[in-house]
């Protein structure tokens, strides 16, 4: 029989589980690289449709916008599946699903209503990807460990937005949009498959290497288990019922628009907007996201030794809010490129904390269905409506600033919302 170990004795305590959320960290970089593609391929897609400023909001918005109806349609609903099927199998599943639909994108881009089709059937086969590493760290860490081992895999999404123009720009500017969609669709299997195959283990008991100290400890982290749901409707119920899952989730819908929108529309607004030329989106891009790898690592680290990662993420809201406008007010691009870095070093404040927060509010036995239900709803609402709302200001005052601008409001409404969150649940 396993005997209880001192949470506190960390110096004895073998260190395997800290592999599993870096392994996690290949298939975020590789999945956001096949997400993402599109805003740097949009100007040169609406060039060969002889779109103006007004098409590429209108059309290149609805591009960006369509992948998260697929991808939150999935989450909400294709969580609890993938739950019963297995972390671990479900995220070799959807690696082959998404470098598919990635590869499809090349041949049908001008076809525009097949393109919008593969867009959304990305966004299915993506869907599930972030429930499933959900249930792996809660599974594998201590309630004190989770936002340092969430913030591990969350960095290959933020890694990606350094990498991405030095990676997905040059193939665009000298093999065509075209083979972009085909390259990174072959590395998105050849790349990501292996790792999660020797790798991962849907718990620390079925890993071979792992030792009965370091099982131990991390059992002795976890909270008490709740009773089992009898129907996938009682399950539901189990977090519905609770009044910060619905209050994280109005967070998560502004931090999304927030997020994407800039997300997708920053490529655009330097060179469109700035007049950038193509090439130096290279480092435009890729600086204002390079602070975010320390900023996510710094707050949730932060998060785990104060316990207030809610304050924290409102706190870096209002100051993103406050830093945007300095941004888009700029005169210089050198000084933007270097104000919207603190802006997004700030936000990731949110992000280095959020999945945390939904460990602890959602039980354990159903939090496939309950982060699912939270990211789906909050990406398709937060990451749908985002680049559309910045695409339609754009489209109606054919001002790339006022456009980018518009995200200062929902930093202010977000950073009071997690002040709220942070007094409902001290965590």
């Amino acid at each position: 029989m396993r005997t209880s170990v001192n949470a506190s004795d960390i110096t004895i305590i073998p260190r395997l589980r800290w592999q599993l959320p870096l392994v996690l960290l290949v298939t975020v970089l590789i999945s956001y690289f096949d997400r993402m593609n599109i805003t740097y391929a949009i100007a040169k897609i609406g060039a060969e449709y002889g779109w103006g400023t007004k098409e590429i909001g209108q059309y290149g918005g609805l591009l960006m916008s369509i992948f998260y109806v697929g991808y939150g349609l999935a989450n909400m609903f294709l969580s609890p599946i993938g739950a019963k099927f297995g972390p671990r199998k479900s995220l070799m599943v959807i690696i082959v699903l998404f470098s598919l639909f990635t590869v499809l994108s090349a041949p049908v881009a001008m076809m525009f209503t097949v393109f919008i089709f593969v867009r959304i059937c990305l966004g299915l086969s993506e869907g599930i990807h972030f429930p499933m590493m959900n249930i792996l760290i809660r599974n594998w860490f201590p309630a004190h460990e989770r936002s340092r081992a969430n913030s591990i895999w969350l960095l290959g999404l933020f890694l990606s937005m350094v990498l991405a123009p030095f990676i997905v720009v040059p193939i665009i500017e000298h093999l065509g949009w075209r083979s972009m969609f085909y390259i990174l669709g072959v590395a998105g299997m050849v790349v990501s498959i292996p790792f999660v195959f020797l790798f991962v283990r849907d718990t620390p008991k079925e890993h071979p290497a792992m030792t009965e100290t370091e099982i131990d400890y991390i059992q002795a982290g976890m909270e008490p288990e709740e009773p089992q749901t009898s129907t996938i409707w009682e399950g539901y119920k189990s977090f519905f019922r609770k009044k910060a899952y619905w209050v994280a989730m109005l967070a998560g819908i502004c931090n999304n628009m927030v997020a994407f929108g800039l997300l997708s529309w920053l490529p655009t607004y330097f060179t469109e907007g700035r007049g950038l030329p193509f090439s130096s989106l290279t480092w435009a891009t890729s600086i204002p996201y390079s602070l975010s790898l320390v900023g996510i690592m710094l707050w949730s680290f932060i998060g785990d030794k104060t316990n207030k990662r809610a304050y924290l993420a409102g706190v870096g809201y209002l100051g993103a809010g406050i830093c945007a406008y300095f941004a888009t007010t700029a005169s210089n691009i050198y000084v933007a490129v270097a104000i919207f870095t603190v802006t997004i070093f700030i936000n990731v404040a949110f992000a280095s904390n959020e999945f945390a927060i939904m460990q602890k509010i959602v039980p354990k036995q159903n939090l496939a269905a309950g982060v699912g239900f939270y990211n789906g709803f909050t990406m398709m609402l937060g990451g749908g409506i985002g680049p559309v709302v910045i695409g339609q200001v754009l489209a109606t005052t054919g001002s790339y600033e006022t456009a980018i601008l518009s995200i200062t409001f929902i930093c202010a409404i977000a950073g009071t919302i997690m002040f709220i969150l942070g007094r409902m649940i001290k965590y």
